[in-house]
This record gives structure tokens, C-alpha cells and sequence, in this order.
């Protein structure tokens, strides 16, 4: 399994500029993975914001893919100088050509005690974590291989993708390195994990796997990524992410996902975008919804 700090690791080009050449993809695609980029981009932008702040959200649009094979360069851009907003615009490229581009907004710690006696959130599902007795849950067998370092329960495997089944999912994951990380650092393993299975969620409505996919689905990508930090969370204990896919239209899928930590708080909101071309000469079952 591939070290966490390789994996979200940044090499300083100058005070505004960093890079990466540890991208991660799939063994069947030349792409690197989504959530890594989202991740690294956010750690781009702490690394030129002080450490006593943390982020509010993440806004994510993807232009074009990036090559697991080659090198990312992350620009980062002060979006208010002087101003008491801090707001980091990060632009990714490879070979000069826009990748993508992420604007992040933060805040300091102390912030998420303002107002902290008015509060309340949607209460996490009743389901037992991994490893509890009765858990529905088992560890993928296949998850994301390469050493990929993340540990993922699931209920699905990924021969279970081929029977129709509503438009929804729920899993847990865990980070296997155990060290003690600032809240910066954990932000980004949550950005990381943001992105892991959610586009077999759009598809499965038609009985679709995505890994591998078959010949009739031509593209299944991301194209936007939003997340909302509510409260701290410690990824190396489980953290249950609740996702709904709540439409799929003109190829394109909205995805949104609650992501719980062991202690039952929601500490993160994602939408997502997926873009999705299937062979339209295909006969497939009527979704079910």
C-alpha cells in the first residue's frame, strides 16, 4: 500500500507553485484519480495560508484529464490580498495545458466555535460500522488496486453492479496510516476520499459496473467536485459516506454525498458531476429507481 505523504506529497517550484509526479490511476486508465487531484490542489493552497486555518469549501471543475505518467503542476492564486477573506484559487496543468481548477475558501480553527450552541445536522443512518457484530458491511476485496491508501467496506461487490438497483450507496473508509496529522493534513485524506466509487452510483439505476466497465460505456468522468467542511474528523477511524445520485440527464449525473465520522456527526457535504456517455444502440433494463 502506497505511503499516505507520497501519495498527498508536494514539491515546492516557488513560493506560489507546486508539483507532483506520484499521480495514482487505475491500472485500466492513463488517468490519474480525481480525488488525489482534489486533494493535492487543497494542499497547494494550505501550504500558502497560515496553519492555525482550515477549509470552508472546495469548489472543483475539471477541463481535461490528467496522465498518471507525468508530472501535475499546481499555480496557486491569492483571490483577495489585503482582504480578511482568504480564498485560493488553484489551477492544475501539465505540459502548460489547464487541467483543472479549484477554488478554496478557508477559515480560522476558532471559527467553528462561533455560534456553537445553534446547531443541528441530518442524523446518520442506523447501520453498524465495520467489524461490529451483525455488520452488513465487508472490506473490498478489489477496492482501488495498485496500493491504493485507502481502506473501503462495502455491501456491493463489484460483481453485485450488473442487477439494477436504486441509485444510492453507503460505505465506510479508513485510513491505514495511523499517525497523528494536523487538521490541514486531514481535510485533504477527506478530500481524497470524497471521490472514491461515486460514479458507479450514477449507472446503477441500469445494472452498470464501472471497474471494469463494459463496452457499451464510452465515458464515465468527472467533470465538477464541491465540498463543504463542517467539523474536524479523524480519517483513521471509519468514516461512512451516504450517497444518493439525484439525476442522470443530457450525460450528465448530479451526485451528492454526506460523509459521517464514527461518532455519528456530519462533517462533510459533496455534490458531484459525472459526465456519462453509454452506446446509445444498447437495449438496457428500465432504471430502477
Amino acid at each position: 500500500m502506497l505511503d499516505i505523504d507520497e501519495f498527498l506529497g508536494l514539491e515546492q517550484v516557488d513560493e506560489w507553485t507546486f508539483s507532483s509526479s506520484r499521480l495514482w490511476g487505475a491500472p485500466a486508465t492513463v488517468n490519474a484519480f480525481g480525488g488525489q487531484l482534489v486533494a493535492l490542489s487543497l494542499g497547494a493552497a494550505f501550504k500558502t495560508v497560515p496553519s492555525n486555518y482550515i477549509a470552508r469549501s472546495l469548489h472543483t471543475q475539471f477541463m481535461d484529464c490528467v496522465d498518471k505518467k507525468r508530472t501535475a503542476t499546481f499555480r496557486v492564486q491569492d483571490n483577495a490580498p489585503g482582504s480578511r477573506i482568504v480564498s485560493r484559487t488553484v489551477q492544475c496543468f501539465q505540459d502548460e495545458r489547464l487541467a483543472m481548477q479549484t477554488v478554496c475558501s478557508f477559515i480560522a480553527q476558532k471559527a467553528q466555535d462561533f455560534q456553537a450552541q445553534f446547531k443541528h445536522q441530518t442524523p446518520m443512518p442506523e447501520i453498524k460500522q465495520p467489524g461490529a457484530g451483525n455488520s452488513a458491511f465487508m472490506l473490498d476485496p478489489q477496492g482501488y488496486p495498485n496500493g491504493f491508501p485507502v481502506k473501503i467496506w462495502v455491501t456491493e461487490l463489484d460483481s453485485d453492479l450488473t442487477t439494477p438497483a436504486p441509485a444510492k450507496q453507503r460505505i465506510w473508509l479508513e485510513s491505514p496510516d495511523k499517525r497523528t496529522r494536523p487538521e490541514q493534513f486531514q481535510q485533504c485524506v477527506v478530500a481524497l476520499f470524497s471521490d472514491v466509487h461515486f460514479t458507479r452510483v450514477i449507472v446503477r439505476p441500469f445494472g452498470i459496473r464501472v471497474a471494469p466497465p463494459p463496452r457499451h460505456l464510452r465515458k464515465i468522468v468527472s467533470i465538477d467536485h464541491h465540498i463543504w467542511f463542517h467539523q474536524s474528523v479523524d480519517p483513521r477511524r471509519p468514516v461512512l459516506v451516504d450517497t444518493e445520485c439525484k439525476q442522470l440527464g443530457a450525460g450528465r449525473g448530479v451526485v451528492q454525498s454526506e460523509m459521517y465520522a464514527h461518532d455519528r456527526r456530519l462533517v462533510a457535504t459533496v455534490v458531484q458531476e459525472g459526465r456519462v456517455e453509454i452506446d446509445p444502440h444498447v437495449r438496457l433494463p428500465s432504471p430502477k429507481l
